[in-house]
């Protein structure tokens, strides 16, 4: 549609009271709405790329009756808004948070305490499809049941997990399953090993990982070199710098001739030697019979 000159002076005049004329770039098409006329033009603004600037212009004489700004094809916008509830994701709950349960959350179901509860229905449910409440109020429903058991099925305790793809046996086999009870017994157990990734939390009996009990790894013989002892080379030491041996019978004799004096320590000679055997070691060592 051609936009005559009048108009589009019109628009961009009233534009310019708002925003930076700058930012506004050609016009890109002209509208007739409710008797209005709409002239649209390009925004040129780093921020808005792919949105546009529209003005409505009415009456006689013409006026400005809206002015506003609105995404087009390829503008990028924030996505529609989701209600908190439908926001949060597991891991999301943290230390003094509360997630409030809807009254009607279709994977709950009442928990009946006996079977005169079951009298006032019209249609009595079957065993299979109510479970006791125990004081509880409401129970795990069918549909709450089954969400369950693919959303832990598909997790890191499930068939499909990087250390049940790489397991030799699965976790029905392994000696530190613990059973459960209830429906869910024939299908997943509590893994009680230690020093699996898995312990204290519900697998899959097809899920499996390196810790299985009967794993089984036959001890390699690592191969050790015979030890070689050098009994006959051996290695020189400079003794230049080390002082002269002492002999006993000299430090007796300058004990006993006063050569050592009062103070002095005789446990500072470097080596003592002798050469003749101790006639008094040799007769405290013999046999007193």
């Amino acid at each position: 549609m051609t936009v005559s000159l009048e108009l589009v002076d019109l628009a961009r005049r009233a534009l310019a009271e708002i925003v930076d004329l700058q930012e506004v770039g050609d016009v890109r098409q002209s509208l007739e709405i409710d008797g209005a006329t709409v002239v649209q033009f390009e925004s040129t603004h780093p921020g808005y790329i792919g949105w546009h600037w529209s003005v409505a212009l009415s009456g006689s004489p013409l006026g400005v009756d809206e002015m506003w700004m609105e995404p087009g094809d390829g503008a990028l916008v924030a996505k529609p808004w989701t209600p908190w509830s439908e926001r949060i994701q597991p891991g999301d709950l943290a230390a003094g948070d509360v997630i409030p349960t809807a009254p009607d959350d279709p994977r709950l179901a009442p928990g009946y305490t006996g079977l005169d509860d079951l009298e006032e229905l019209a249609e009595p449910l079957r065993p299979q499809t109510w479970s006791l409440g125990l004081g509880r109020e409401r129970v795990l429903s069918p549909l709450g049941l089954a969400d369950a058991v693919d959303r832990w099925r598909e997790g890191d305790n499930g068939p499909r997990a990087a250390t049940a793809r790489y397991a030799d046996l699965p976790c029905s086999s392994c000696g530190w399953l613990i059973t459960v009870g209830g429906g869910l017994g024939q299908a997943f157990g509590v893994c009680a090993n230690a020093l699996s990734p898995s312990d204290g939390r519900l697998v899959s009996m097809d899920h499996g990982c390196g810790a299985h009990s009967e794993t089984v790894v036959e001890a390699g013989v690592v191969p050790v070199t015979e030890l070689v002892i050098d009994e006959f080379g051996y290695e020189a030491i400079d003794r230049s710098d080390l002082p002269e041996p002492v002999r006993v019978d000299d430090v007796v004799s300058s004990v006993e001739d006063g050569v050592v004096t009062e103070g002095e320590d005789v446990s500072d000679v470097t080596e003592v030697t002798n050469d003749e055997p101790d006639a008094s070691h040799d007769e405290g060592q013999s046999n007193p019979e």
